[in-house]
Order: structure tokens, then C-alpha cells, then sequence
């Protein structure tokens, strides 16, 4: 009986790992940063539009995990080219970067436990080699899941060394749960932090095209858009999102700034517009002459004569001598 049970067992346990590959599951990072960030697959779609296979060994063949699937030359490459995160998540150097992905029932089960995911950097490229990329320092072996409060879940926090220079880089994130590797990247802004870590920076920031004497270039992009960058708007563009994008000068925000086209104005930094200021006269027509910084010089200068603030009308406004509460504005 005990034997029959054993082989009952095994006989599940190979259903189980057959039935995974096909499942509506794998994974994909959904969230990045803590200002809604999003990898470069996004979020909405379904699973085989969201998940990505990666092959980091040095051939397909290598890779190859069967159940009817095969690896083409794309997975030998852990991003998604020619597209950026929208919205791309900004983090300071020196602070944690918050990654969260699918669970897709993967979790709390048996299927993922013991799998690690790994977590590395590269200054920002479109379409980076793992070579390319470097680990950052805890990213080496990440439990895919963990328990919180006796809830499953999919996150973590990695820090930014303090030290990393301010700049766009791209994060990559893998899975692996052989016999698949699945990956995601993700397009952050580094911004400057303390420098107080002696935690060495793993890799230096893209090089921008766009020179500037007063501030880093794509801060400025960030600031004031792209219509005003010296060196070549369209140059930038092309550089920061890939051949295809330019400066999309013909559409702009209520401060006036464009943006590269296949980015958005959520990208920007908030458009703060100066609110225009009353002069002296509307602030006369609207609360009299007791409410201005300087009542008796106003009235010198407007009226020849001094501001009446001991004769009110109904609203408890006074007016200069010579004028009259029905020049004022209705209370």
C-alpha cells in the first residue's frame, strides 16, 4: 500500500510540474518605484503579451525548455527594445527602489519555493546585453516570495548606492524558474542623494548629447521639455527613447514644454504656473483702499487726496477722497 501511495505521489508531483509551463501565470514586474513606475511591458494585456522569456547563458541551445516552446535570438537579449517605461519611476541615490511583480499562483504553494530572482543595473540603453548589466549589491538572490503578515507576497526593496551618479539607467529584473527564465526591465531616474555610503557605485550614467553649463541635461529635458535643449532636440530624443522618437514641438503643456515623442507629460516635473498679481487698482475696486500695503500713497498718486477709512459702506470698504463706493466692486 505504501509503495502504490509513493508512486500515487510522483505520479502528481510530474502531473503538477507539467501542468506549470501552461498555466495563465509566469511573471513580470508590475510595479516600480514609489511613484507608480512601470517596467517597459507594462501592465495591461494578457500573460504571454506581459511575461518575457530570457535565456542568460551563452546559447538558445542551452535554454531551450521544451513543453512545445521555443526560444528565438530575441531572449538572448533581457529587454524588451525600441520601448520605455511609462511612467518611469525616479528613486534618489541612497534610498530603496520598490519592485513588486506577479505572484500568478505560483506562491504559497510548493511551485516557486527555493527560486531566487536577481535584480542588476545598467546605465539607460534601449537595448542592453546581460553583459551589460551589473549586480546590485543584495540583488544576487531574492526569494521570489515571501510571507507578510501571513499574506504571500511578491516585492522587495532594493537600495540605489549612495554614491550612483544622477542619471537614467535601466533595472533588470529575472526569474529563474527553470526550466523558463523569465525577465523584465525598467527605466528609472536616478537622482542625487547623499554621498555618505561607501557602498561603490556598480556603473556610471549615460553620457546625455545635450551639453549644459547650468544643469544636468536631462534634468533639464525633465524641467523645461525638449523644444529648448541645446545640442538637437531631435538628437535627444532619439537617444533617450530610440530611433523613431523626436521632439514633438507641436503639442505642448499649459507651461508650454514638449515632450519626446512616446513619452508623456506625466514625465515632467508638475507645471507650476505663476499666478498673474493684482495690481494696486483691482485690489482698490474689489476690497477699497484700507487693503492695500500703502492706502495714503495710492491715493496720492491715483487720486490727489488720502484714503477715507473712517467712512465704510455696507461691505466695510473705504475709498479715496474725491472717489465713490459705487466706483467700487459689487460686495
Amino acid at each position: 500500500f505504501r509503495n502504490k501511495q509513493n508512486a500515487s505521489m510522483k505520479i502528481f508531483q510530474v502531473a503538477l510540474f507539467l501542468l506549470v509551463p501552461f498555466a495563465d501565470g509566469h511573471s513580470w514586474v508590475i510595479s516600480v518605484g514609489n511613484d507608480g513606475g512601470r517596467s517597459r511591458g507594462g501592465f495591461v494585456g494578457g500573460d504571454h503579451d506581459l511575461q518575457r522569456y530570457f535565456c542568460p547563458l551563452e546559447s538558445l541551445e542551452l535554454c531551450q525548455p521544451g513543453h512545445n516552446i521555443i526560444l528565438t535570438d530575441d531572449a538572448l537579449r533581457p529587454c524588451r527594445a525600441g520601448v520605455t517605461s511609462n511612467p518611469r519611476a525616479s528613486v534618489n541615490a541612497g534610498d530603496e527602489l520598490f519592485l513588486s511583480w506577479m505572484g500568478n499562483g505560483h506562491v504559497d504553494n510548493g511551485q516557486s519555493d527555493g527560486t531566487c530572482v536577481r535584480i542588476m543595473i545598467t546605465p539607460a540603453d534601449s537595448d542592453p546585453s546581460f553583459e551589460d548589466f551589473e549586480e546590485l549589491p543584495g540583488g544576487g538572490c531574492i526569494d521570489y516570495w515571501h510571507n507578510e503578515g501571513g499574506t504571500a507576497v511578491t516585492n522587495t526593496e532594493i537600495t540605489i548606492p549612495a554614491n550612483t551618479p544622477p542619471g537614467m539607467y535601466t533595472v533588470l529584473w529575472y526569474w529563474d524558474f527553470l526550466p523558463f527564465v523569465f525577465s523584465s526591465c525598467a527605466d528609472i531616474e536616478v537622482l542625487p542623494g547623499s554621498l555618505s555610503s561607501p557602498t561603490p557605485v556598480p556603473v556610471s550614467p549615460v553620457a546625455s548629447p545635450v551639453p549644459s553649463a547650468s544643469v544636468v541635461p536631462d534634468q533639464f529635458y525633465l524641467q523645461d521639455g525638449c523644444a529648448g535643449l541645446n545640442g538637437g532636440p531631435d538628437a535627444f530624443c532619439t537617444n533617450l527613447l530610440g530611433g523613431g522618437s523626436y521632439c514633438s514641438s507641436s503639442q505642448s503643456d499649459d507651461c508650454g514644454r514638449s515632450v519626446c515623442q512616446g513619452d508623456s507629460f506625466e514625465t515632467l516635473y508638475v507645471c507650476e504656473i505663476e499666478e498673474p498679481v493684482d495690481s494696486d487698482l483691482d485690489l482698490y475696486y474689489a476690497g477699497g483702499c484700507t487693503v492695500l500695503a500703502d492706502p495714503s500713497g495710492f491715493c496720492a498718486a491715483e487720486f490727489g487726496s488720502y484714503c477715507k477709512d473712517y467712512k465704510l459702506d455696507g461691505c466695510g470698504r473705504a475709498v479715496c477722497q474725491g472717489g465713490s463706493h459705487s466706483s467700487l466692486d459689487p460686495c
